[in-house]
């Protein structure tokens, strides 16, 4: 298993594969499978950063008022709109 996001040519395809092995899109250029790769990785991103700051605001939010995990993501996530 690749731990990057390729491109696989079928016929007059061009197939992109994410990290995990599963095809992601099918595209007539590699020119716009290479485009679809660039996309995915920036969602990637947005993605982690958007993990790391929930994980910090969990964090800080137990340590200031002594609460633990669970009810610190419970307001973090009231707080974002999940729980609704």
């Amino acid at each position: 298993m690749s731990t990057e996001y390729h491109i696989e040519p079928s016929g007059s395809q061009f197939i992109v594969i994410d990290p995990g092995g599963e095809q992601v899109n099918a595209h007539p250029t590699e020119d716009a499978a290479k485009q679809e790769i660039e996309r995915c990785k920036k969602e990637d991103a947005m993605w982690d950063a958007a993990k790391t700051l929930i994980e910090n605001a969990i964090q800080a939010h137990m340590e200031m008022f002594g609460v633990d995990r669970q009810t610190a993501r419970y307001w973090i996530n009231s707080a974002a709109g999940v729980n609704e």
